[in-house]
């Protein structure tokens, strides 16, 4: 760790270098600061004036303790060499040689791609960071008859919290005044609210859809679930890091490499030309910006299409992944409920039923009912019959007087507690019955909404490189989930998953390769987390947790968008390969050629600006429309490329 007399003076050096910096850009101001005496060196070879040179000299040297500091900054912070060693070497070198045009070219250009690949990437972490700031939760306390609004680590168990209709639990507890439902889709994965009264738990994170509760936390602020999931986050991410560790000592090994044999052909020759060429040639340029290039472009183009990622290395982890596991409700089905059927039973006329149903449900505004209202009315119930008398029983279901009879409509466990015996039948959903005077007559089958674009999910993905598409869903309903299973086309299903039944599954998937996990909110966070790569859908509507979780943020509600990512990822893989194949070739040949003294320094930077340009130009393919990857008929990403 550096000391803090090291930290306190690289802070000065922060605040001096953004106070001059244009934007308070330190990279920019790099990049101007090698311009100009590039154009006053440049200048000088036509005209051979001594002002230019001066000039030259001037902000040659200025630019040189720019990279200088950079290189410092990094030995003594983070105790490891970066690329300013080879871009100061040059500097030096073809300075003492005589020919500061070549260093201020190739400062330059390493200056200028580096800035353009780190000014996509920060636009992109900015609007990350408005979501987690959107995503910071508060609570409101009702303390002495008074309410005060804290923050939710503030909150301590005991502690009384109101919340209010359409707002999210901040705390775990227990119910001791009101009764509402509650939508626990982000915890638990149940697609429907849950009916909650006094007594009844709640968790943080769920959603208080139709009346005002009051909560007693049972924890303090700090041991919440949502706490606890994030810390939980936060272990699983900070075990990724060891694959960037390794990449960047392999890149201080070849840094530290090209630097020793340029002081060895300087001892074997006595000539600072040599050095000075071999240098400007394998300075890497050309090999420093084919990553980060390509990154930069595909994190852009994605940003564009509301993608987030958090930089380029997840993009990369996704070729070669095996496994795909994607949570249902909210990721694949949007949470609302549909009616998939009516099955009559008793031979009971199927119009009487429609109107009774929609008679009843049409008065309450439960999601159920108005799934079951809509389609009563799609089918043509006609005029409708007079109700008198309906009660919503909070739980259970709705019963209600129609033209004298008693009508009951709720589920088959309601029905059956309530003394109706129930035939059996065969369905793929979930079952709610219609009784009338105690007689089941049909039974709606409800489902979830599936969206067009989930009809070859599964295949889309395959095509991609995923082997195995698992689906993995807290929906207790199995049926539902093997009906959700068949329409994407996954391999394997596992219905009632609590987290870390999620979070174990892709743990033992990832014994026999990468898992990408595809979710949507707070219950798949610590699977998102602990896969080698994680894609929430929806990211706008958990924030906090989500942009914490997973290293891709889906700004929407699409599935779709899971195989475009993919082919995104297979594209930018190809062109980094591209590019090294370029930028390594290029630099061996270039440094054979300064080895047997066939090339000069200027000719040197001029060709491996070349270089860099081909590189940057080969990566912006990515940004484009075109550029990342062709339509198949099917209108589905081609990752066979």
């Amino acid at each position: 760790m550096p000391g803090p007399h090291t930290i306190a003076f690289f802070k000065k050096v922060d605040a001096l270098l953004g106070a001059i910096s244009p934007n308070h850009d330190t990279m920019l101001l790099r990049v101007i600061a090698a311009l100009i005496p590039a154009l006053c060196f440049a200048g000088d070879l036509i005209s051979g004036s001594p002002l230019l040179v001066s000039i030259g000299v001037v902000t040659y040297l200025f630019c040189l303790v720019l990279y200088a500091e950079g290189l410092l900054r990094s030995v003594l912070m983070m105790h490891r060499v970066s690329a300013e060693l080879l871009i100061v070497a040059v500097m030096v070198v073809t300075f003492l040689d005589g020919q500061p045009l070549s260093g201020a070219l190739v400062a330059w250009v390493v200056g200028l791609g580096l800035f353009i690949a780190a000014s996509i990437i920060k636009k992109n972490r900015t609007r990350i960071e408005g979501l987690v700031k959107e995503g910071k939760q508060t609570a409101r306390v009702l303390d002495g008859g008074t309410v005060r609004e804290v923050g939710v680590h503030e909150v301590s168990a005991s502690d009384l919290v109101i919340v209010p209709k359409g707002a999210m639990v901040p705390v775990d507890g227990e119910v001791t005044e009101g009764y509402s439902s509650v939508d626990e889709s982000a915890v638990t994965g149940e697609p429907y609210p849950v009916f909650k009264e006094a007594g009844s738990q709640v968790t943080s994170g769920t959603l208080n859809l139709s009346a005002p509760l009051h909560v007693r936390a049972t924890r303090d602020g700090d041991d919440t679930y949502l706490a606890v999931v994030t810390r939980e986050i936060q272990g699983s991410l900070a075990e990724k890091s060891q694959t960037q560790r390794r990449a960047e000592t392999m890149v201080q090994v070849f840094l530290i490499g090209v630097t020793a044999y340029a002081g060895l052909l300087y001892l074997v020759t006595g000539s600072l030309d040599l050095p000075a060429t071999a240098l400007s040639v394998a300075c890497p340029c050309a090999w420093a910006l084919a990553t980060p290039a390509a990154f930069a472009a595909t994190i852009g183009r994605l940003a564009r299409e509301h993608v987030l990622t958090r930089g380029g290395e997840p993009l990369e982890r996704l070729v070669g992944a095996e496994t795909l596991v994607t949570d249902k409700t909210g990721t694949l089905t949007r949470a609302e409920p549909d009616v998939g059927g009516l099955i009559m039973l008793n031979g009971t006329d199927r119009k009487d039923v429609l109107r009774k149903a929609a008679a009843v449900e049409a008065r309450f505004s439960h999601p159920i009912a108005t799934a079951i209202t809509i389609y009563a009315v799609s089918e043509g119930t006609g005029a409708l019959p007079e109700v008198i008398k309906s009660e919503e029983l909070p739980g259970q279901g709705v019963r209600a007087v129609v033209n004298g009879q008693s009508v009951f409509v709720g589920s088959g466990e309601t029905l059956q507690a309530a003394g109706i015996t129930l035939p059996p039948v065969q369905y793929e959903g979930r079952a709610v019955w219609l009784a009338v005077e105690g007689e089941p007559q049909g039974v709606f089958v409800i489902r979830d909404a599936l969206p067009e674009t989930v009809g070859g999910f599964a295949d889309a993905v395959r095509t991609c490189g995923i082997s195995r598409v698992v689906l993995a869903t807290g929906d207790g309903e199995e049926g539902e989930a093997r009906r959700v299973a068949a329409a994407i086309g996954a391999d394997e299903y596992h219905a009632g998953c609590r987290p870390e039944d999620k979070t174990a599954l892709v743990k033992t998937f990832q014994v026999s390769g990468r898992v990408v996990m595809v979710g949507d909110g707070v219950n798949d966070a610590p699977a998102l987390a602990a896969a080698d790569v994680g894609i929430a859908i929806g990211g706008h509507r958990n924030p906090g947790l989500v942009v914490r979780s997973a290293e891709i943020v889906v700004l929407g509600d699409d599935p779709a968008a899971v195989p475009e990512v993919l082919a995104a990822g297979r594209a930018m893989k190809q062109v980094i390969r591209q590019n090294y194949a370029w930028a390594v070739g290029f630099n061996t040949i270039g440094l054979a050629l300064a080895t047997a003294g066939l090339l000069n320094p200027v000719l040197a930077a001029v060709l491996h600006h070349v270089s860099s340009v081909f590189v940057v130009g080969n990566a912006a393919r990515l940004y484009w429309p075109g550029g990342r990857h062709t339509e198949n008929p099917n209108n589905r990403p081609d990752c066979k490329s």
